[in-house]
């Protein structure tokens, strides 16, 4: 039985443990919403940090610019839209048509916070802490798509603290360091091919007697033959962060940054819903799995000049690691299967970004920016339904008001372009076929309450 059941099971458990690796709104699976603030410039001052408290999660040395107390919080609501297009389709191990629509809009919306708090100790040592949602994914598909059996439902989320501390080492350079300390959670659903699983069987006479007979009502992919599987997971990190801060001058800075990536090590259950008579079989039981999920180290870099003023530009640069998202390994206990190994072998990406502000108005700024956000995806072969990431082009503005010399308030919008993607993917061995193009768009609006005491 173990050839027959393998096959349905491992792409079942490799899928669904795959995208605990997540997407958002950079490209890959990385969300770069770190305040609404600097959403306005499309985040291209990430490395050289805006003033506010929220600023050292780009950079810790960011942190020099704090003097006495500062509070930060806000939320960027996100609205994406990804849709596979008609004249997409999907085919079983059998050859034949996989029936079913086309999944309607699979984006959904979701609400990100962020909170961060600087202190000053002396002339020069600062320390901070800030909450963020550095990864995540929202994606549901309609009941009976066509591609159910790479995916329905997906979300992830990793939740991070990042405590900090930064030093003026000199007037122009300022260092600082922090760790951060992650939670990853994963829910992921997706259907099971059980027709397809028991015509092979039945063929090869590795299903036989009653169950064989039984076999005779599962249809191949029909949605009334089709199984489920749901896996959850979760787990605890800790990586770290560094920043470098050079101050020239008083109308520039330049900000450099690195993350380091994280290994998780998600813990926690696979559960079936299977028709008869594969309910009976061992390999379709509920089990715990345990998979491994690398998220990349990246380095942030900024330039940061004042014109004038009233007038301030930035060019920022953040390259991400995602060659170490090579393969993900999928073990399984109590069902006596082997490691399940899926390749992805993606590209490490560069996000070029330029953004500005104006203060237009004694208490009023105005921002805007723009950028470019490669998909770290190599080809169609490696895009998946649950993934269906494209190149990125972004359009940001953004209005900041200070109420008085103690509050702030600011307000961001982005829309993303995202070209549109072809997708040839075949899931690991059942050979499900899902070929077609995929649209995708993203919208984002953001409010942040910032203060100083």
């Amino acid at each position: 039985m173990n050839r027959i059941h393998k096959p349905a099971l491992a792409t079942a458990v490799s899928l669904s443990i795959a995208v605990m690796s997540g997407q958002a709104q950079s490209a890959g699976f990385a969300l770069m919403e770190k305040n609404a603030t600097d959403l306005g410039q499309a985040y291209a001052n990430l490395a050289t940090g805006n003033g506010e408290a929220n600023g050292l999660v780009g950079n810790p040395a960011a942190m020099t610019q704090i003097d006495g107390t500062a509070i930060s919080g806000g939320i960027n609501y996100i609205q994406p839209s990804f849709e596979l297009q008609p004249g997409s389709a999907s085919t079983n191990a059998l050859g034949g048509t996989v029936p079913g629509g086309f999944g309607g809009d699979a984006g959904q919306s979701a609400a990100i916070p962020n909170a961060s708090i600087v202190h000053q100790l002396d002339e020069k040592t600062r320390v901070g802490v800030a909450l963020t949602v550095p990864f995540g994914l929202a994606t549901e598909y309609k009941d009976g798509w066509l591609g159910r059996y790479h995916g329905l439902e997906s979300h992830v989320e990793v939740i991070e603290i990042n405590p900090a501390i930064s030093f003026d080492v000199t007037p122009e350079w300022s260092i600082g360091g922090g760790l951060t300390i992650q939670y990853a959670e994963a829910k992921l659903t997706s259907a099971i091919d059980g027709g397809t699983v028991c015509a092979v069987g039945v063929a090869t006479s590795e299903i036989t007697g009653p169950a064989a007979t039984a076999c005779g009502a599962l249809a191949p992919s029909a949605v009334g033959s089709d199984g489920y599987v749901k896996v959850e997971g979760d787990d605890w990190s800790v990586g770290y962060t560094v920043g470098l801060m050079w101050q020239p001058s008083g109308v520039t800075r330049v900000g450099v940054s690195y993350r380091s990536g994280v290994d998780h090590e998600l813990e926690g259950d696979a559960d079936y819903t299977m028709p008869v008579p594969l309910n009976a079989f061992p390999r379709f039981s509920d089990n715990p799995v345990t998979a491994g999920l690398d998220l990349p180290p990246t380095v942030a870099a900024s330039l940061t000049h004042d014109f004038s003023d009233e007038l301030t530009g930035s060019l920022g640069l953040l390259w991400t690691g995602w060659s170490s998202f090579e393969e993900l390994r999928v073990e399984q206990s109590g069902s006596g299967q082997d490691d399940i190994l899926t390749k992805e072998k993606w590209d490490d990406t560069l996000r070029v970004a330029v953004g500005g502000e104006w203060q237009f108005a004694p208490r009023w700024t105005l921002r805007a920016g723009a950028a470019y956000d490669p998909t770290p995806v190599p080809s169609a072969e490696f895009r998946t339904a649950r993934l269906p990431d494209a190149d990125r082009t972004w359009a940001s503005m953004g209005l900041g008001y200070e109420i008085n010399k103690q509050w702030s308030v600011d307000v961001g919008y982005t829309h993303i372009w995202m070209t549109d993607s072809t997708i040839d993917n075949v899931t690991e061995s059942d050979s499900n076929t899902l070929s077609g193009q995929y649209q995708g768009k993203v919208d984002i609006l953001g409010l942040q309450v910032n203060a100083h005491f």
